[in-house]
């Protein structure tokens, strides 16, 4: 039985990849870089990871340091919108099951875009980035969450929009994991098929799709 779901935040309840392009756009003007102003091409040098965007942007280490710094002064700036029905979706799951949002992004930009929406109360836990140096990741916040709930991976599903929260999903022992279509988008060759992965196209399709679990 299915009791605690986790929610990734871009993709998944924000549209903000173009925001997020415009975010990369400033950071690679003040420091020199060139970004790509379509968007779509900028989803091709994006890549898989932020690190794969960096490094396809040409940042050093050191660079990666300093663009993080203004990735945070301008993400919180920018007005990513809800995607359609996902604050209805999230009010209906709520009521049956624990809602957790992990996010590697900020938890300044997270809580403060959530709180705007009237959603913030919905999730028990909220883990993301704290600070630019934070070590661990996805899968430490993961496993960290279901020790926390005392909970088997099996009674645990987990909602991305790409191919990394898949993979991030897997190694930390989940099996439940529902991608969705309308976020920003993922390689079906990065994401290897198994009985216990589900597609949705839309916000809603996640309600059946837990409950197919």
């Amino acid at each position: 039985m299915i009791k605690l779901i986790i929610f990734d935040y871009d993709g998944v309840i924000v549209d903000s990849f173009h925001t997020v392009h415009e975010v990369y756009q400033t950071i690679c003007e003040k420091m020199g870089k060139h970004c790509p102003k379509d968007l779509e091409e900028f989803r091709k040098v994006y890549g898989y990871s932020v690190s794969e965007c960096y490094s396809n942007l040409g940042f050093s280490q050191e660079e990666r340091v300093q663009a993080n710094f203004i990735f945070k002064e301008e993400i919180v700036k920018k007005e990513p919108e809800l995607y359609d029905g996902i604050s209805e979706v999230l009010h209906e799951l709520r009521k049956r099951y624990t809602l957790v949002l992990i996010s590697s992004t900020y938890k300044e930009e997270v809580e403060q875009k959530l709180r705007k929406y009237g959603i913030l109360d919905v999730f028990e836990m909220i883990l993301a980035k704290e600070h630019h140096l934070q070590s661990g990741g996805k899968v430490d916040h993961i496993k960290s969450t279901i020790r926390f709930y005392g909970l088997h991976p099996e009674e645990v599903v987990s909602v991305g929009d790409r191919a990394i929260d898949y993979a991030k999903g897997t190694e930390a022992g989940l099996k439940n994991i529902i991608l969705v279509e309308y976020g920003w988008g993922y390689s079906t060759e990065q994401v290897p098929g198994y009985e216990r992965r589900v597609i949705v196209k839309k916000p809603r399709d996640i309600l059946k799709a837990v409950k197919a679990f």
